[in-house]
C-alpha cells in the first residue's frame, strides 16, 4: 500500500497512521488550516469551553445510554447539575448553561421519540450506539486517491430495521437586555426551526452511508420544543442521488488538502500562503462558535506569524 499521509504527518514528520473524520470536511479552508495544522505547528493551548459542546456532548449520551437501558431519564438532570461545577464557563457561556440546563430533560427526550418515531413505534432495544468504522476509500479527484484512513463513529444503527440515524442538537442562544432602569440581565433566544439539513451533517451522513449502504438514512435536529426528521423522502440530500453527491464532495475536499499538503512539503509557510485566512472571521470570532473557543494569545499567534511571511 502507498504511503498515507495528513496534515499531522507534514508537520510533525510522523508518517504512521493519522486519521480524519467527516466532520472537518465541510470547515473552510481558513478555519481547517487554524484548527488542524497551524494549531499542531504553534502547539496551542486547549480551547475555551463551549456549553454548546458540553451539553451536546451530555444529550448524545444521556439518550443512548437510557435507549440501551443504562440510565434513568429521571438520574438526567442531576447528572448535567453536577457536569456543570467541573467547568469554568465565561459569563456569556455561564448563562447559557443555565438556560440549557432548565430544558435538559426535554432535549433528551426529544431525541429518544425521534428514535422511537423512526423505530415505527417499536424495536428501540434494536439500535446500537456509536458503532465505529475505520475505511480506505478508492474514489478519485483529479486522479488522486485520499491517501488516509476515515474514522467514523455512527450515532445509532440497527440492522434489524436496517436503518441508521444521526442526531443533531440546536440549542438557542442568550443575550444581553437593558432594561427601562438600566439594568441588564441575559435573554434567551429560540433557535430556528431548520427547514434543510445543514451541509456539513450531509456530508457526515453520506460517509456514514457508504459504511451501511442498505441502511435507510435519517437526520435528526432536536431543539427545546420538539424534533425535526429528515430522510430520502422528505429531503434530496439524504436521497441516494444526494448521499452520492455529498460523498463525492468529501472525496474532492479531502484530496484536495492532501495535494496542498503534499506541495507544502512539510512548510507551514508554503501551505499558508496556498490557503490564506479570512481576516472578518477572525475578527468577528466572537460569533464563531468554531472560533470563538480558541484561546486569544493563539489568536496573537495566528496574526504574528501572517505578519511575519
Amino acid at each position: 500500500m502507498a504511503e498515507r499521509f495528513i496534515d499531522e504527518a507534514w508537520i510533525k514528520g510522523d508518517f504512521k497512521k493519522a486519521t480524519i473524520s467527516a466532520s472537518q470536511s465541510a470547515l473552510t479552508d481558513s478555519i481547517w488550516f487554524i484548527k488542524y495544522p497551524f494549531a499542531l505547528y504553534k502547539k496551542f493551548k486547549p480551547q475555551k469551553p463551549s456549553i454548546s459542546f458540553h451539553a451536546g456532548k451530555k444529550v448524545h449520551g444521556y439518550f443512548q445510554e437510557i435507549i440501551q437501558k443504562k440510565m434513568d431519564i429521571k438520574d438526567v438532570q442531576e447528572d448535567f447539575n453536577r457536569s456543570l461545577i467541573e467547568i469554568d464557563l465565561s459569563p456569556k457561556e455561564k448563562a447559557k448553561a443555565n438556560f440549557i440546563k432548565e430544558k435538559i430533560t426535554q432535549y433528551v427526550t426529544n431525541h429518544i421519540n425521534a428514535l422511537i418515531e423512526i423505530s415505527d413505534n417499536a424495536h428501540l432495544d434494536k439500535w446500537n450506539c456509536e458503532l465505529f468504522f475505520s475505511e480506505w476509500y478508492d474514489e478519485k479527484y483529479f486522479g488522486k486517491q485520499l491517501g488516509i484512513e476515515t474514522e467514523l463513529y455512527v450515532d445509532c444503527a440497527s440492522e434489524f430495521l436496517q436503518k441508521l440515524s444521526e442526531h443533531k442538537n440546536r440549542f438557542g442562544s442568550v443575550y444581553k437586555y437593558k432594561d427601562k432602569k438600566g439594568n441588564e440581565t441575559w435573554k434567551w433566544r429560540k433557535s430556528q426551526k431548520i427547514k434543510n439539513p445543514q451541509f456539513t451533517h450531509c456530508i457526515q451522513t453520506a460517509v456514514y452511508s457508504k459504511s451501511l449502504p442498505n441502511y435507510k438514512p435519517y437526520l435528526v435536529y432536536v431543539d427545546e420544543e420538539n424534533y425535526t426528521i429528515f430522510n430520502q423522502d422528505n429531503c434530496y440530500e439524504l436521497s441516494p442521488a444526494g448521499l452520492k453527491y455529498f460523498f463525492n464532495k468529501y472525496i474532492q475536499i479531502n484530496v484536495r488538502r492532501q495535494e496542498m499538503l503534499r506541495m507544502a512539503n512539510g512548510d507551514i509557510k508554503k501551505l499558508a500562503m496556498m490557503i490564506g485566512i479570512d481576516w472578518s472571521e477572525i475578527r468577528n470570532r466572537e460569533n464563531n462558535p468554531i472560533l470563538n473557543t480558541i484561546q486569544n494569545e493563539d489568536i496573537q499567534k495566528l496574526e504574528e506569524f501572517y505578519d511575519s511571511l
